[in-house]
């Protein structure tokens, strides 16, 4: 299937996809896939420039940014699946009017960030953010579940974080418990998902938008400081 993945991923890539990844979801709960093997992990780049000016809150920049790759990644979703129909097989693209969050758990059935760990393209950090080498956490995600053999990578099962304490020191919720993440980790044990809630909101609030914004975290995150380095925005704590 080496000839529809590299379809897909030159097709997501063209469309403005920052990072293609395909991946093998045996070990998932079937009922959590919907009865399908594979999923496509699709991540879309946030802004550096945008993201160098959160440092003390998120922005209405910050937030238009996050509508449009969130908007962006449900059109890519869509172009993912149609290749694929066109090509024989099912697909399911896990577009946002699809994808429900428990408020009670504040947990999706399948987060994108699982899809993206079997997938190989990132780990998820301590401040449970997916974390890439290419763009650290400012990524926004989403996935496409299908039946056809793609060409799958190698799953990263553990956090690449470290010692590092830098989303846990500076988190303004104290919502980062300071663990490294393992795959099948109960994210309580990580992070305080329902402090990181609590106070987006209030940080949203400020901005006059529903959606709960904060971006703390994905500023200070090394890896994301390496990315805005990268495009000349040499921002230290």
């Amino acid at each position: 299937m080496d000839k529809l993945s590299n379809e897909i991923r030159k097709g997501l890539i063209e469309k403005g996809a920052s990072i293609v990844g395909f991946a093998d979801l045996k070990d998932v709960p079937e009922n959590q896939r919907e009865g399908y093997r594979y999923g496509i992990s699709i991540a879309v780049a946030l802004n550096p420039f945008i993201i160098a000016g959160i440092e003390n809150g998120p922005t209405k920049d910050y937030y238009d940014e996050y509508i449009r790759a969130n908007n962006l990644l449900d059109e890519l979703d869509e172009y993912a699946a149609e290749i694929i129909k066109h090509n024989g097989f099912k697909a399911l693209p896990k577009v946002r009017k699809i994808v429900h969050t428990d408020e009670e758990i504040l947990k999706t059935t399948l987060p994108h960030k699982t899809v993206a760990t079997r997938a190989g393209i990132g780990w998820i950090g301590k401040c449970a953010l997916l974390i890439t080498k290419e763009f650290g956490s400012a990524v926004r995600l989403s996935s496409v579940l299908t039946d056809a053999e793609l060409d799958v990578a190698l799953p990263i099962n553990e956090g690449k974080c470290g010692n590092c304490n830098m989303c846990k020191d500076l988190c303004p919720a104290n919502a980062v418990l300071g663990v490294n993440w393992k795959v099948n980790m109960n994210r309580d044990n990580y992070f305080d998902a329902f402090s990181c809630r609590n106070e987006g909101r209030k940080r949203s609030d400020t901005l006059g938008v529903k959606e709960r914004v904060c971006g703390k975290c994905i500023l200070v995150c090394p890896w994301t400081q390496r990315y805005l380095k990268l495009k000349g925005n040499n921002i230290i704590f």
